[in-house]
């Protein structure tokens, strides 16, 4: 019952601490989209902001040309100019790759030729990139084409006259012919700076949330820390005050049945020895055994149930060897038993020490029943200046692999005889001395239990 209710209530916490994580992940994955979302069209607009500004200068600037033709102080004049905001260069290059206009002027006549420009003549459309000067500067170039209608030489100057209005004396055959059309590459530099602070603001934007994000993840581990620590707190808190009603119930039950049962073994006795027929001598027998089964149940019972009180004292282990050996050699004359002793004197709790070997070597008996020969049991004690350890080996068919995390769990037995609590109150007495506990393979063939119990005063 004890391993149900700890196995439904560690069900309810693993599945409460999956949904949590679970809706923790999901919010985190769409606001993570959201936020890249908003970052990337914060890109796209500081990009749309310039493209926009750019290609406002060029059109204006298609006009200006049309009008005032290729005068080469046009550029220097609008780039000195505050009409148009963070303008870097203009230049207008010819089909040859030939600078015919620049801003600069002592790059008119000079070669300009790259990929971009050659994408502008060659598709006709308009080409934006970002590049980097000769000073280290990055700009943001919008490259345009545009197409100009170039009279003589002579009228350049003073502007152009496209489509001369008929007068009444003229004829369609007396309509002068239109300036030959020209095909251009406008380019249009600007300083990147509105554009650098609104990618700025959104990378910024995006680390705060980033940052959000992870420290959202931070206080929620600490959370679900601190929350399985308190629910761990809860189920010990209520384990103790299971294990105080059932300690109270047991030291009840006890006290009510030893009576009886001291009464009925007596009689029983009485019987065996008064009694002359054999067949009445041996159902007494009986009698007394499964009398003194039940003596050992509530025994071990109040063991387990009653609150675990320590007395920390020096005692000779060879005082614990002649306990066990008076206890168990001779009774068991089937089973070979081998007690041995190293060390002189130990630091602990001696009636849980003898407690806690008397259960082993019990739990050794009890697994040697069903096995015809080769029944052996080796017992050793070992105190020194770190502790105190234990080993019980036996011969017999140890503990099974799937069974070694059930095997402390009260009322947990694979015996016919058996009532489950021999292991479960070695397990308790050994987390009360604040031991380990070692299941291993015997070098008998069987089981092998090891116990360390360190010394108290060494205890850091």
């Amino acid at each position: 019952m004890q391993k149900g209710h700890k196995k439904n209530s560690s069900i309810f916490q693993n599945k409460y601490l999956l949904s949590v994580i679970v809706l923790l992940g999901l919010f985190t994955i769409v606001a993570s989209i959201s936020a890249y979302m908003t970052y990337k069209i914060s890109i796209e607009g500081s990009l749309h902001l310039l493209e926009t500004r750019a290609t406002d200068i060029a059109v204006n600037l298609g006009f200006s040309l049309e009008r005032l033709g290729l005068n080469p102080d046009l550029f220097p004049d609008i780039v000195s100019s505050d009409r148009w905001e963070y303008l870097a260069f203009l230049a207008l290059i010819d089909k040859d790759y030939t600078c015919i206009l620049h801003s600069n002027q002592k790059l008119i006549g000079r070669r300009m030729d790259d990929q971009a420009i050659r994408k502008v003549f060659k598709e006709e459309r308009i080409i934006t990139h970002f590049e980097r000067l000769a000073t280290g500067e990055k700009v943001f170039l919008l490259d345009f084409p545009i197409k100009l209608h170039l009279g003589d030489k002579s009228t350049q100057g003073e502007g152009q006259t496209f489509l001369r209005k008929m007068t009444a004396h003229e004829t369609p055959n007396t309509i002068k012919q239109l300036p030959r059309l020209k095909v251009f590459c406008l380019r249009v530099a600007l300083h990147p700076y509105p554009a650098l602070s609104i990618e700025r603001k959104a990378r910024f934007q995006l680390g705060m949330i980033m940052a959000s994000f992870i420290l959202l993840w931070v206080l929620a581990v600490f959370f679900i820390r601190a929350w399985k620590k308190n629910y761990q707190l809860e189920l010990d808190l209520s384990e103790k005050e299971r294990m105080a009603a059932l300690g109270q119930m047991a030291a009840v039950l006890a006290h009510e049945i030893r009576n009886p049962l001291s009464t009925i073994k007596g009689f029983a006795q009485i019987y065996m020895e008064d009694s002359s027929d054999p067949d009445l001598k041996e159902d007494m027998k009986v009698v007394v055994e499964q009398v003194e089964r039940l003596e050992r149940l509530t025994s071990n019972l109040l063991v387990y149930a009653r609150p675990t009180r320590l007395f920390i004292e020096h005692f000779d282990i060879k005082d614990i060897c002649s306990h066990l050996e008076k206890s168990f050699l001779g009774r068991n004359p089937q089973i070979e038993l081998e007690i041995h002793c190293e060390g002189k004197e130990a630091i602990s709790d001696r009636g849980k020490v003898l407690q806690i070997l008397i259960n082993l070597i019990q739990n050794s008996i009890e697994a040697l029943r069903e096995k015809e020969e080769g029944k052996k049991i080796h017992v050793s004690i070992c105190a020194d200046e770190d502790g105190l350890t234990l080993r019980v080996d036996d011969s017999g068919k140890g503990f099974p692999e799937k069974e070694r995390n059930s095997i402390f769990e009260p009322f947990y037995t694979t015996k016919t005889k058996g009532t489950g609590l021999g292991l479960a109150i070695v397990k308790r007495l050994v987390d009360a001395l604040k031991g380990e506990i070692t299941l291993g393979k015997s070098r008998l063939g069987g089981a092998s239990v090891l116990i360390f119990l360190p010394n108290p005063e060494r205890e850091e």
